[in-house]
């Protein structure tokens, strides 16, 4: 069988169309509705900001948090899976599994044997559905 550049370009644009599409999270902030959680992440196209509890130290105080941020992606339709090096990744997929839950993530915590959500904070808030909290308009200078 022998293919040509015509044939090869159209198979490229086949799979473009054919509904091959990358499912990502909405740019925004996601924080944990649960008091005393300080857990959030903040979501910019493939990338990810993530301050989840630290997981050994039960108290949150100290050190508290576990920071990290990098790419992401979305698999299995749900599954988020984070772009860290082996040795960093080995430790929050101990602890940690993150999926994606609505417009939403949903933290499963396997030390605790629970999970909880952070939920979605648009990045840009909608003002038209809240004229109220809007910020003053400035004046035009000519």
């Amino acid at each position: 069988m022998k293919f040509t550049v015509k044939s090869i370009s159209l198979a490229v644009v086949l799979m473009l169309l054919c509904g091959c599409e990358v499912v990502r999270l909405s740019n925004g902030k996601y924080e944990s509705t649960l008091p005393g959680r300080g857990d959030f992440a903040a979501v910019y196209g493939d990338l990810i900001i993530l301050r989840l509890r630290n997981p050994i130290n039960e108290s949150g105080t100290g050190d508290g948090y576990w920071d990290w941020g990098g790419k992401y992606k979305v698999i299995d339709g749900n599954t988020i899976e984070l772009d860290m090096d082996r040795e960093t990744g080995r430790n929050w997929k101990f602890y940690y599994e993150l999926r994606k839950q609505d417009n939403a993530i949903r933290v499963l915590d396997h030390r605790a044997e629970n999970s909880f959500r952070l939920e979605y904070i648009p990045a840009v808030p909608d003002n038209r559905r809240n004229p109220v909290n809007s910020p003053a308009s400035y004046p035009v200078y000519k």
